[in-house]
C-alpha cells in the first residue's frame, strides 16, 4: 500500500519542480512605477468605504491623484491636497454627492463623484 503513495508523491513533487524550473524570472522593477501614467494630471482612485450608512454613521472617503498641483473637494468637508493616498472621514447628515477636483500644471482639470446615501 505505501508504495503506491511514495510513488505519486515522487511524481507529483517532480511536477512542481518541473513547472517552477521552467518558468522564467521576473523582469527587473522599473524605476518609477508611476511612469505609466505620464505628466497628464490623473484622479488614480475616489472612492467611500461604504455606499450607503445609517444617520448619524461614518464613511471614509479616499483619493489618490498624480500630477495635480491643486485639489480641491466639493462640498469641502476636509482640506485636501495632491496625494497618493489619503482618506479622510465624513458624516454628512443627508445623502451627499462629493466631488474630487484636480488640476494640472497645465491648467487641465479632472473630476470625479461618489455619493454617499444617509438612511433615514
Amino acid at each position: 500500500m505505501w508504495i503506491p503513495v511514495l510513488l505519486v508523491m515522487l511524481y507529483t513533487g517532480w511536477v512542481l519542480w518541473q513547472r517552477h524550473s521552467s518558468k522564467a524570472p521576473p523582469p527587473p522593477p522599473t524605476r518609477d512605477p508611476l511612469a505609466k501614467y505620464g505628466d497628464q494630471v490623473k484622479i488614480v482612485t475616489f472612492y467611500s468605504s461604504a455606499g450607503t450608512i445609517a444617520r448619524g454613521g461614518k464613511a471614509l472617503l479616499c483619493y489618490a491623484v498624480l500630477n495635480a498641483n491643486a485639489v480641491r473637494m466639493d462640498p469641502p468637508v476636509e482640506k485636501v491636497w495632491p496625494s497618493t493616498s489619503r482618506c479622510f472621514e465624513v458624516a454628512p447628515s443627508a445623502t451627499t454627492r462629493y466631488t474630487l477636483t484636480a488640476e494640472g500644471a497645465d491648467h487641465k482639470v479632472v473630476s470625479e463623484s461618489r455619493e454617499i446615501v444617509v438612511e433615514r
